[in-house]
Order: structure tokens, then sequence, then C-alpha cells
């Protein structure tokens, strides 16, 4: 019984140092790609929220191209302040980040969208955190960017600077 715990308790934790180690080199990978790549235009979205029918107990990283899938996650709020930022979705697809669900006034800011000549995008964006509140909420951002030209995959690394 006693060898059983120790090699359950082993494996447990070499299956958490690789799950590290593979977080580690996508932040290292990001962080090298964000070095050498060039930025590019991306409009951030204003006034939307995350529907309250999408499960927000973890990150969730989108990559967004059509206006159903946009509408299963997010919803408009015209306030005071505009109207929500159109899209077109003919010309252009959204990149967004939801953090978890949070009791704590939390703002996610884009910080910039950067891409190289092989196909990797860099979508960096920054995390504030204030003060206790006594609701909840969903922090996000997203972003529009132009389609490209092509139709080869691109691969989008998150980056939280």
């Amino acid at each position: 019984m006693k060898h059983l715990t120790i090699t359950l308790a082993l494996g447990t934790l070499l299956l958490v140092l690789c799950s590290s180690c593979s977080f580690m080199d996508k932040m290292y990978a990001a962080q090298k790609i964000d070095d050498v790549a060039t930025p590019i235009h991306y409009t951030t979205l204003e006034n939307y929220f995350v529907r309250n029918d999408v499960d927000c107990s973890k990150q969730q990283r989108l990559i967004i191209d059509n206006k159903r899938d946009f509408e299963a996650f997010f919803g408009m709020a015209a306030t005071m302040g505009g109207l929500p930022t159109e899209i077109n979705w003919k010309k252009q697809y959204v990149v967004a980040i939801i953090l978890p669900e949070t009791k704590r006034a939390t703002s996610v800011k884009p910080v910039n969208v950067k891409v190289t000549d092989n196909d990797c995008m860099v979508f960096s964006y920054h995390v504030k955190k204030g003060d206790k509140m006594s609701h909840s909420m969903v922090p996000f951002t997203a972003v529009a960017i132009d389609k490209p030209a092509s139709t080869r995959e691109m691969q989008i690394f998150y980056l939280e600077k």
C-alpha cells in the first residue's frame, strides 16, 4: 500500500512538472516571437460583455471568425459612452482572452499584436487587479484583426505583460 501511494504521488508530481514545463515553453516562445515580430493594426472591441451562459471557471483563449460563434460568447452593451465596436466579418476576425470569474475589480487591456513572416502571432495583454467587490465580474479583452491575404494557418500565442 505504501509503494502504491508513493508511486501515485510521484506520478502526480511528474504530471504537474511536465504541464508546467509545457506552459513555460509556450511563454518563452511567445516572448521570443514578440521580440522579433512586427506590430500589426488591431481594433479594441468596446461595449461588449461575456454572456452569463458561458463557462467562466477557467481562462479561455478565443479565435473567432464569424458572427454566430462570436455571439455565443459575447453580447452587445450599448451605453451612454457609445455603441459596440463594429466588426466586418468578411475582412476581420476576433482574438479574445476571457479570464475566470472574480469578485476583484479586474481590467484586461490589449498591449499589442505582432506577427512574424512565418505566420506566428503574439497577442499581448495587461491584467490589472483592484479591490474586492460585492459582486462578480468576468474580465476579458477582445480585438478585431484584419484577415490575412493567404489562407495559411496562423499560430497564435498569448502573452500577459
